[in-house]
């Protein structure tokens, strides 16, 4: 029997739920050809098709849809696995917790009031579940959706969205705006999003799903420059903006319709140690 490369399901796995290679390539962050190729790779080993590749995108094969099912439960094993023999090994009770830029004020507040040590980790958006899962770090904090694969959590807390215009719009004088009055402009969308994460930065994670998806950022200064270039609008948390300072041509308006923000405390499931769970309490409660 083959001895099958785990990072080849993982990529099989991240084709099926992105629907195509050029997504899931932004997803592993790795070139779509790179990507293609270890695929093909794979269909090789395997010894049938696994995909049947359209003009726009894939679909899997019969073949291709029970490797998938069965490769998430082999990856997700293998990274328990992995977790626990990395426990095992670990004498100290250092605690890890990640945070992207926007979430690090809050970690390092939580991280003062507590009594036993705790390393922040500074990680980006894309990658933040799988530290966890890959052992790490123990803790994340994480704003909106995520991959929550295997993973828990709780609510720490909740803010407003808003939606941020160009000056010369033609709402950016209004006090509060209708997601609806919104569905004639291009709306930015992060790069290298999931489903539910893309839904979200476009609005539409509420039921709302009348949008024009705008051009693709990768940090926050693009996105505010997208907006400053009338390209299109963008919907974010109030934190994010804190950590700014907007120019005078862009507006900032609240919105009615968008879903609040949620900043979560997040853990692998199987992985709850007492001193997790101890700080997990400390975080909801602080």
């Amino acid at each position: 029997m083959s001895d099958i490369d785990l990072r080849h399901l993982r990529y099989l796995i991240a084709v099926a739920d992105e629907g195509g290679f050029t997504r899931a390539a932004e997803r592993l962050g790795m070139t779509q050809p790179a990507l293609s190729r270890a695929v093909r790779g794979l269909e090789d080993e395997v010894g049938v098709p696994l995909l049947i590749r359209l003009h726009r995108g894939v679909e899997l094969t019969t073949a291709g849809k029970v490797l998938v099912e069965a490769a998430r439960g082999i990856t997700t094993a293998m990274e328990t696995a992995l977790r626990r023999s990395r426990q095992a090994a670990e004498e100290s009770t250092r605690l890890r917790i990640s945070a992207r830029g926007c979430e690090v004020a809050a970690a390092e507040e939580l991280k003062r009031g507590w009594a036993e040590p705790v390393e922040v980790l500074v990680t980006d958006r894309r990658s933040q579940s799988d530290v966890l899962r890959e052992g790490g770090a123990e803790l994340a904090l994480i704003r909106g959706p995520f991959d929550d694969r295997g993973l828990d959590s709780d609510v720490l807390s909740t803010e407003p969205r808003i939606v941020l215009l160009h000056a010369s719009h033609r709402l950016a004088d209004s006090a509060v705006i209708a997601r609806a009055d919104l569905s004639p402009d291009p709306v930015v969308v992060w790069s290298g999003s999931g489903r539910q994460e893309r839904d979200y930065w476009l609005g539409i994670d509420s039921g709302h799903r009348d949008v024009i998806v705008g051009p693709e950022v990768d940090d926050v200064l693009q996105m505010l420059a997208r907006v400053r270039l009338g390209e299109a609008i963008a919907f974010a948390p109030l934190a994010m903006l804190r950590l700014l300072t907007l120019p005078d041509d862009v507006r900032t308006v609240p919105v009615d319709g968008l879903t609040d923000t949620e900043i979560r405390i997040v853990w692998v499931q199987e992985e709850t140690s007492p001193a997790i769970a101890r700080f997990v309490r400390y975080a909801v409660r602080s």
